[in-house]
């Protein structure tokens, strides 16, 4: 474990980390991809935003109403996360539109990196090589699930009473293969 951190360390510290460039897929064929998701979800989403504001329900009060966190139904109503049936009826109901007027957006979306998603690129960035530390500190040679995962996204203050922004991610923890798993097959 140490010569991991010490490799890691040095491998910051030589300038060998990429930082953002590693986060983001730079391919033409992504971006036809993830616009042709976009395109094909975007009236679906321009109703349900339109109704939402019209009815002056916020994620929270959607999130509520339908057993999900607002941060899942934002994600679902941007575009960028797929629906099921269950959110598909209740979203429905609360946005008072007609069943099934949902249903393009049960299918999963291609999505793609863009700049106002920046900042949180960098914070990962900047502190990924202190979490994989940790990780290893605490549960070995271990990663954090994105599969079987939630993000909750909080407004807190701070200590001198500024709004901040908490954004904890639950991952399920996965170990990585060890030697039996390499063993050679007779």
């Amino acid at each position: 474990m140490k010569f991991f951190t010490l490799s890691a360390l040095a491998l910051l510290l030589l300038g060998f980390w990429q930082g953002a460039a590693w986060a983001e897929i730079e391919s033409d064929v992504v971006d036809m991809i993830a616009q042709e998701s976009l395109d094909k979800r975007k009236p679906t989403l321009a109703v349900a935003n339109k109704a939402a504001v019209a009815k002056k329900l916020t994620l929270e009060a959607l999130g509520m109403a339908c057993k999900l966190m607002p941060i899942r139904v934002g994600a679902v109503l941007t575009g960028q996360a797929p629906m099921e049936k269950r959110s598909q009826e209740c979203l429905e109901k609360q946005l008072g539109l007609k069943a099934g007027s949902l249903a393009p957006l049960l299918e999963p979306p291609a999505r793609w990196n863009v700049g106002s998603i920046y900042r949180v690129h960098e914070a990962i960035d900047v502190y990924a090589p202190a979490i994989q530390r940790w990780f290893n500190e605490h549960f070995g040679d271990y990663i954090m699930s994105a599969i079987d995962f939630v993000v909750e996204v909080k407004e807190t203050k701070g200590s001198h009473g500024d709004r901040r922004i908490q954004i904890i991610f639950d991952g399920k923890a996965l170990p990585y293969s060890d030697d039996e798993g390499w063993a050679a097959t007779q």
